[in-house]
């Protein structure tokens, strides 16, 4: 096993090292710009938009308002003796 965790190392080792590299020409892109000097960009690839499924018809609420507006007053109280019995306890 210690072959396996050895390589799970050299692998996130060269996962870092290419990041530090892009970080420091980057660095550098940046520090080149800020003298003046025009910086020739590496064209940057574009992202691929996935597809957006299409909505259909809008799904009815399974309780009308004032059902709803029962159960908020409802679980209000219930919180509300909750807190008084733990505040007792």
């Amino acid at each position: 096993m210690p072959t396996n965790r050895q390589r799970i190392l050299e692998l996130a080792l060269e996962s870092l090292e290419l990041k530090k590299k892009q970080i420091e020409e980057e660095i550098a892109a940046i520090k080149d710009e800020l003298k003046g000097k025009s910086v020739s960009k590496k064209p940057v690839p574009k992202v691929k938009k996935k597809a957006v499924p299409v909505k259909t018809a809008a799904k009815r609420s399974r309780f009308t308002r004032e059902e709803k507006l029962r159960r908020s007053q409802r679980m209000k109280e219930y919180w509300e003796n909750w807190r008084k019995k733990k505040a007792d306890a």
